[in-house]
């Protein structure tokens, strides 16, 4: 199977720091209110780092205006609040889809970088990187 091809991943937030948020069936779910064909995200960060699946990569994703042709978004559960497992988590999906994707790793993006009025995702992201 020939993969789709992408330049750059595009990490989120889901904006809640909600407990019963913490699952990528709720997004989905608001993601389908708003009229979206599925989740907007490839993946979600659990509090606890599991991972999730959304939309297949395999398919453009809703998560970023004008920047979904060509990337992989992965939001992770939370406003505010923020675990060491997350970005364990992130920091492990960003490996590994920069490997089994071709993805350049200086290719990994927060949200806001492609749009200043968003504060997504909501933390440090020299942390991070």
């Amino acid at each position: 199977m020939k993969l789709r091809k992408v330049d750059k991943i595009i990490v989120h937030c889901s904006d809640s720091d909600v407990n019963t948020h913490d699952d990528i069936s709720i997004i989905k779910e608001w993601h389908l209110k708003r009229r979206f064909k599925d989740v907007g995200y490839h993946y979600f960060i659990k509090k606890n780092g599991d991972i999730q699946q959304g939309r297949s990569v395999q398919k453009t994703g809703a998560h970023c205006y004008k920047n979904n042709q060509k990337s992989i978004g992965i939001c992770l559960s939370g406003r505010h609040e923020f675990t060491d497992e997350q970005f364990s988590g992130l920091s492990f999906l960003c490996k590994l889809l920069c490997d089994v994707m071709g993805i350049n790793e200086k290719e990994i993006y927060p949200h806001n970088y492609f749009n200043s009025s968003k504060s997504c995702p909501n933390f440090e992201w020299e942390k991070f990187k």
